[in-house]
Parts: structure tokens; C-alpha cells; sequence
């Protein structure tokens, strides 16, 4: 299969991203050429691919530093040239949820969209008129923000396991790690961490503008029982989740995914996690963390965590969210689609009367 991936070109798809859209399509891509197949990627040019990257703008760095006007028009530039070329390929793989669709119909060539984010109020009119394009969801939950899409399949992220490597043997503290924000919860896993009186590490990007670090964050660090480390690349990351008695995923928005989760599971280190979105999915209550709902809960939580295996943590993360079922998943999916368009580009011969 010709396989084209289009993401956003304002920041570089690379399997070091901390950015979960770009080191998911660069996991993908990668994936997809080791299967003996032909990708393309449309993304920004410092992108690091196997694939064969096409990047018609700036580079990632110099369109951050433009006006959002001008940026919108670079992201069209990359969607626009990636259809030009439509009919070189199976199928495109669009990581926009919705931009695509503005030019999904004008081409023969089949879109399968992803949709990363949550769906916010203002694009739903939009994403409504063309809910007959195929959609791909990454957990059922997510599929409840807008059931009437056509959804085609349920893939479920994948981590390369080799890389994040199972530890038996974790060091004496729990781990907060992604974006430091209010929908994220992380005031909340301060406030068990604090309850249950055990260590909790903190990392991820800071938005000081926001008001909620200065207010609910900055005044609990204490570099004791409450430490912030900042931004994890990506083997630092690693070696957090690995030394972590559990992630605390205390997530107050209905999430798309989390990534993070089966980061850490495949390290073998539970999850206790918010009862919100696609959590109930990814962790399995009682056997690769727990599902909770309260600070009390979580705290509860804390306290039980030697109740779950490491070992079977792993082997949950191997057999859901590896590398390579997400990719098997995303080859069938492809091929179902480009079969379907074939058949339906087939003009049908009406049948003369006798």
C-alpha cells in the first residue's frame, strides 16, 4: 500500500516528541514502512521518518513565531499539496480532525481521519456536515462526544515495549507526568500524594499565564514530598515511569486516550487513575492499577498499590497496547477502506430489457 500521513507542520513529528500527536505518527510511520509498505508523511520539515517527508513551508520553529493567521495558511499549504497528490496514494491518513475534510471530497483517493482531541462546541457544525467521511476513535468512550460520526474502528495507541522496558523494582515515590493544567487534576494528586504521605514527582510543561501553577502548584513544591523536574525528554520519561510505585492520572476531562498510561504499563508500573473518558478502558481496575473517582478513593488507592502485579501490568501492555497490534489494527483499517473505494468507483452496467 502508498500511504500518506498528514499531521500539522508546527511541530516536527519525531519518535522523541514529548508531544503525544508526533511521536504517535512517527511510531506509526515507521511501523508502516517495517511492514513493507510505501508512507509518505506531510508534516513539518525537521521531522525524523523512515517514511518519505514532504514539508512545502517553513520549518516548524519559524511558523511558531508567526502570527496565528499566517501559520493557519501554512497548515493549509501542507493539507493542500498532500491532495494535490492524492491520486499517487491508497489512502490518506489524516491527523486533523477536521481541516481534512475541506478536502477529503475533492479527490478519488480515501480519507481516514483521527481525531486527537477532544471535540470542542464551535468545530461540531462543521464535523457534522461531514460525518459520512471515516473516522478513527482511539478509545469508545470518545465516541460518545459525537456518535454520529462514521466511525469505521477503534485502534488503541501502541507503545514500543522494548524501549519502555519493564522494571520490576520501583524506587519510593508516585509519578504525575504530562501537562501541568487544571483539567489534567494535578492539584488533586498533590492533594492525595499529601493525604497518603508518600513522595510525589512531578513532570510536564507549566503554563505560568494560566494562573493555576501559581495558585494551586508552585506553593506545594517543596523538593521533599512534592517535587517538580520540569519537562521529561524522552528517556527521561522512561526513567521516571520506570522507578514510579504508580502513575496518578487524575484526568477531570473526558480523555481522548492518555498515552502516558500504557507508557507506564508497559514498564509494569500501575496506573491509578480518574474515573473520566477512555481511563476505565486502558486501565484494568484491580489487576494494572485502579479506577477512582475521589481524593479519598485515590488515597485508598495509594495505600493498595503493592496489591498489584508488575509482572502483569507488563503483560496487559503487551498484549493491548503494543507497537504492533496498533499497527496491524491501523493496515487492516486501510485496506478495508481502499477496497471499499475501489468498489465504489466501479461504474455499475444497467441491465438491458428484454
Amino acid at each position: 500500500m502508498r500511504i500518506a500521513q498528514l499531521v500539522s507542520n508546527l511541530n516536527p513529528v519525531s519518535s522523541e516528541s514529548t508531544k503525544a500527536i508526533c511521536s504517535h505518527v512517527a511510531l506509526l510511520t515507521n511501523a508502516i514502512v517495517n511492514a513493507g509498505h510505501e508512507a509518505h508523511l506531510y508534516a513539518a520539515s525537521e521531522s525524523l521518518t523512515q517514511g518519505i517527508l514532504h514539508a512545502p513551508s517553513d520549518s516548524a520553529a519559524m511558523q511558531q513565531a508567526l502570527p496565528a493567521d499566517i501559520q493557519r495558511h501554512h497548515t493549509n499549504t501542507l493539507i493542500s499539496e498532500c491532495y494535490l497528490h492524492a491520486s499517487e496514494y491508497d489512502i490518506i491518513h489524516s491527523h486533523f480532525t477536521l481541516l481534512s475534510s475541506f478536502y477529503a471530497g475533492l479527490v478519488k483517493t480515501p480519507t481516514l481521519i483521527s481525531v486527537h482531541s477532544p471535540i470542542r462546541d464551535e468545530i461540531r457544525p462543521f464535523l457534522q456536515r461531514y460525518r459520512h467521511l471515516s473516522y478513527v476513535s482511539f478509545s469508545h468512550a470518545q465516541r460518545q462526544q459525537m456518535p454520529e460520526l462514521n466511525w469505521v474502528a477503534n485502534i488503541y495507541h501502541g507503545v514500543d515495549t522494548d524501549r519502555f522496558a519493564y522494571h520490576p523494582f520501583p524506587k519510593d515515590y508516585f509519578l504525575y507526568l504530562g501537562r501541568v493544567t487544571e483539567e489534567k487534576g494535578v492539584h488533586l494528586a498533590i492533594e492525595a500524594a499529601k493525604a497518603a504521605d508518600v513522595p510525589l514527582v512531578i513532570a510536564g510543561a507549566s503554563y505560568p499565564a494560566e494562573g493555576y501553577w501559581h495558585k494551586n502548584i508552585e506553593p506545594e513544591i517543596n523538593e521533599k514530598m512534592v517535587r517538580y523536574v520540569g519537562v521529561a525528554n524522552v528517556a527521561q520519561k522512561i526513567e521516571l515511569l520506570q522507578g514510579a510505585r504508580a502513575l496518578l492520572f487524575p484526568t477531570q476531562y473526558d480523555e481522548t486516550f492518555g498515552l502516558v498510561m500504557i507508557e507506564a504499563m508497559s514498564c509494569g508500573t500501575p496506573v491509578i487513575g480518574w474515573k473520566n473518558g477512555s481511563v476505565p478502558e486502558v486501565v484494568k481496575d484491580g489487576v494494572t492499577g485502579f479506577i477512582v473517582d475521589s481524593v479519598v478513593g485515590m488515597v485508598e488507592a495509594i495505600n493498595s498499590i503493592d496489591k498489584i502485579s508488575r509482572q502483569a501490568t507488563r503483560r496487559r501492555a503487551e498484549a493491548y497496547f503494543s507497537q504492533n497490534k496498533m499497527t496491524q489494527g491501523y493496515l487492516r483499517v486501510y485496506e478495508r477502506i481502499i477496497e471499499k473505494a475501489k468498489k465504489a468507483s466501479i461504474p455499475r452496467v444497467k441491465k438491458q430489457k428484454e
